[in-house]
C-alpha cells in the first residue's frame, strides 16, 4: 500500500460516512504555533479524538512524513485527529526570551486537547506520542479523565539517557558528514543543526516514567524499538499501575532516523497502531453524543516583524506551504523556497524558517512549501517512487509560483539548495514569471539521462577534502592509533568520488540528444536566463564538490561567467554542503538576503 493511502476497510468507512474536511488535513493555528486537523467521519460510532504528540529535533525532521501518513490513516478510519508543532520548533513562532524548561510545550498540548474537545464534544481522547512526545503523552494522560488510551512509540523513559543519546547522535552525524562539532553549540545536544536549549534539556533530564504513580490511561499500546530493550521497563511499570498494556515492535525505527531523504513511513507499524485505535471504538463509552463542529480558517501567526499563514494549495489543495510576509508593509518581492532532498519545508537545521523571517525583515515575502511526497504534502497518484530530480517536483514548484503570483507581492524569486537548486534552476529557465533565481550548492545544471538519482545523492553530504581531513585530523589519528576509527568508510568514499569525477568529465561530452551535449545544453539554459534578464546567483560552500559542476561550465577560474553579466557566484566559508552549523547558516542567510534585496541595477559579482 503506497504512503498516504488507505486500506480497503478504512476507505469503506469514509465512503459510508460524511466527510467534514479534506483527507490531507486542514491547517489550524493557535497563539504561537499551528497544526493540522482531520475531522474524520463525524457519524462514525465509537469515534475517538486522537492527539499526535511529535518527537523533537532531528527525530521530528526525519518522521514528519510518517506523522502525516499516520494522521491521514487515523482520519480515514473515521477518527478525529490533530497534530501540531511545539512552540519554538518547526513552523512555530520562536519565544522572545530564552525558554524556561518545557512548560510552554505542556501548555500547547493542553490547548490542543481543549481544541479536540471543543470541536468533538463528548467523545474520548487518545494520545499518541513518539520519543519525547510519548513522554509528554504519558504525563498529560494522568491529568485528564477523558483520555481513554495512549500509544507510546519509542518513548523517552529516562531523560538523562535520552540526552546521552542526543550527544552520541550529534557526534555520529557530524562524523558521517565529515565535519566537527558546532563551535556555537554550548551543550552538545545539537543534532543536524537543530539545537536544544539548556533550560529545555534540564527539564527533559528530570523525566523518569518509571517513577510515575498513575497510568496515563486504562489502555496502553507500547511501540518498542526493536533493537533497544529499555522500553520494556516502562511496560512492566505501567502494568503495576493497573494499565492494560499491549506491545508491538517499532519495525523500521532505526531506518527512519538515518536521514530524512531515505526515510519512509513504516506502513506495517502504522497500520497496527491504527487498528489498535480502531478497536477502541467497539468499547462502550460514557456520555451523550453531541454533533461535531468544523473549525474556521487558520489565522496568521504574528512574529516581531513578520506574519505567517499556513495554506493548502495546488491541485485538490494537496500541497502545503507557509506564506511569510513583512508585518505592516507591502513586500518588495517574494521568494519561493524549494525543498532540499526530503527535508520538509523548515529546511535542514530549520534553515528555511530562519531565511524566511530574515527576508521579511528586509521587506521580502517568502513561501516555503513541500513538493508532493515530502513532509506535509502527500504524493499524487501518478508520482514516481523517487520524487527528487523528477518532473513532478518541478511541476509542484510551478504550482507554488501559481499561488504566489495571485498575491501580487512583487517580482518572483526561486531559492533552492542541492536537489532543490536543480528544480529552481529548471523552472527559472522554463517559466517567464521568474525574475531571480538563487541556487545553493547545485549538483546538476543539466540532468544526465545516464545517471541515477541514487548516484547523485550518494555523495551529497561529504567532499573529498573533508574526508581526507577527517582521516588526518589530530582527533582521528588518535582514534586510528587506538583502533577506534573506521578508516575504511572515508577511504571508500574518496575512491568512489574520484571515479565519479572522472565519469562526470566523460559524460559532459556525451549527447543529451542527437547533436547536443550536456555542456552545450547547460550553456543554452544559462543564455536563456541571461536573455530574459533573470538574475542568477550561484552560492557555494567553500570547497564543496558542487563547485565541480560550476567549473565544468564556467572553467576552473570562472572565466566563462563573463558571458552572463546578470549571473554571480559567491563562496561561503566554513560551511558544509548542508550548512549544518549555526554560524554557517547565518552566513548563508546574510548572503541570500543581500542577493535578493539588491536592486536590479546594482547586482554585484564576486
Amino acid at each position: 500500500m503506497p504512503a498516504g493511502s488507505m486500506g480497503e476497510r478504512d476507505q469503506a468507512n469514509c465512503d459510508s460516512f460524511k466527510i467534514m474536511t479534506s483527507r490531507y488535513g486542514i491547517p489550524v493555528t493557535f497563539d504561537t504555533f499551528g497544526g493540522f486537523y482531520h475531522a474524520g467521519c463525524i457519524d462514525r460510532q465509537g469515534r475517538k479524538a486522537v492527539l499526535l504528540l511529535a518527537p523533537i529535533g532531528y527525530e521530528e525532521l526525519c518522521t514528519r512524513a510518517t506523522w502525516r501518513v499516520l494522521a491521514e490513516n487515523i482520519a480515514a478510519a473515521g477518527h478525529a485527529c490533530l497534530r501540531f508543532d511545539y512552540p519554538g520548533t518547526a513552523d512555530a513562532i520562536d519565544p522572545v526570551d530564552d525558554p524556561e524548561g518545557i512548560s510552554d510545550w505542556f501548555v500547547a498540548a493542553r490547548q490542543c486537547m481543549a481544541f479536540l474537545r471543543e470541536y468533538n464534544p463528548g467523545i474520548e481522547l487518545v494520545l499518541v506520542g513518539q520519543g519525547f512526545g510519548a513522554s509528554l503523552a504519558a504525563q498529560l494522560g494522568t491529568e485528564s479523565p477523558d483520555v481513554a488510551a495512549a500509544v507510546l512509540m519509542a518513548p523517552v523513559v529516562k531523560g538523562r539517557a535520552y540526552l546521552r543519546e542526543l550527544q552520541a547522535w550529534s557526534r555520529m552525524l557530524t562524523e558521517r558528514m565529515g565535519i566537527g562539532p558546532d563551535p556555537l553549540d554550548d551543550n552538545g545536544y545539537s543534532v543536524a543543526g537543530i539545537s536544544l536549549a539548556s533550560s529545555r534539556a534540564a527539564a527533559i533530564q528530570a523525566i523518569d516514567l518509571t517513577r510515575a504513580t498513575q497510568s496515563p490511561a486504562a489502555r496502553i499500546l507500547l511501540v518498542e524499538r526493536s533493537q533497544i530493550s529499555r522500553d520494556g521497563a516502562i511496560g512492566s511499570h505501567l502494568k503495576t499501575l493497573g494499565a492494560d498494556v499491549s506491545s508491538i515492535d517499532y519495525a523500521g525505527y532505526e531506518m527512519i532516523l538515518q536521514d530524512p531523504t531515505p526515510a519512509e513511513p513504516q506502513l506495517g507499524t502504522l497500520t497496527r497502531i491504527v487498528s489498535w485505535i480502531d478497536d477502541l471504538a467497539h468499547l462502550p463509552t460514557a456520555g451523550a453524543r453531541v454533533p461535531a463542529r468544523a473549525p474556521g480558517p487558520a489565522r496568521p501567526l504574528a512574529g516581531p516583524h513578520y506574519e505567517e499563514l499556513p495554506v493548502r494549495f495546488g491541485p485538490d489543495e494537496q500541497l502545503f506551504g507557509v506564506l511569510c510576509q513583512p508585518l505592516g508593509r507591502r513586500p518588495s518581492a517574494i521568494a519561493v523556497l524549494a525543498n532540499s532532498g526530503r527535508d520538509y519545508h523548515i529546511g535542514w537545521g530549520r534553515a528555511a524558517v530562519q531565511q524566511a523571517r530574515a527576508l521579511a525583515e528586509r521587506g521580502i515575502a517568502s513561501f516555503r512549501f513541500d513538493a508532493g511526497g515530502i513532509g506535509d504534502s502527500p504524493a499524487s497518484a501518478s508520482a514516481p517512487a523517487e520524487v527528487l530530480y523528477s518532473d513532478e517536483q518541478i511541476a509542484d514548484l510551478r504550482h507554488a509560483i501559481d499561488y504566489v503570483e495571485k498575491l501580487d507581492a512583487g517580482p518572483i524569486a526561486l531559492v533552492g539548495r542541492c536537489s532543490g537548486a536543480y528544480a529552481a534552476f529548471q523552472v527559472a529557465v522554463q517559466d517567464v514569471r521568474v525574475r531571480n533565481v538563487v541556487v545553493i550548492n547545485i549538483m546538476r545544471f543539466v540532468w544526465d539521462p545516464a545517471e541515477t538519482v541514487a548516484e547523485a545523492l550518494q555523495s551529497a553530504h561529504r567532499t573529498i577534502g573533508s574526508s581526507v581531513g577527517l582521516l588526518f585530523s589530530k582527533r582521528s589519528l588518535r582514534r586510528l592509533l587506538s583502533g577506534n576509527l573506521r578508516i575504511k568508510v572515508p577511504l571508500i568514499f574518496v575512491s568512489k568520488r574520484l571515479i565519479q569525477i572522472a565519469s562526470s568529465i566523460v559524460r559532459q561530452i556525451a549527447a543529451v540528444r542527437p547533436g547536443q551535449t550536456l555542456y552545450s545544453e547547460g550553456h543554452r539554459r544559462f543564455q536563456t536566463l541571461e536573455s530574459r534578464g533573470v538574475r542568477l546567483a550561484m552560492l557555494f560552500s567553500q570547497g564543496d564538490h558542487a563547485l565541480g559542476e560550476f567549473r565544468t561550465y564556467m572553467g576552473r577560474k570562472g572565466a566563462q561567467l563573463r558571458r552572463y553579466p546578470k549571473a554571480l557566484v559567491s563562496i561561503i566559508p566554513d560551511a558544509d554542503h548542508n550548512f549544518t552549523h549555526l554560524g554557517a547558516r547565518a552566513r548563508l542567510t546574510r548572503v541570500l538576503c543581500d542577493v535578493l534585496a539588491a536592486p536590479s541595477s546594482s547586482t554585484s559579482r564576486g
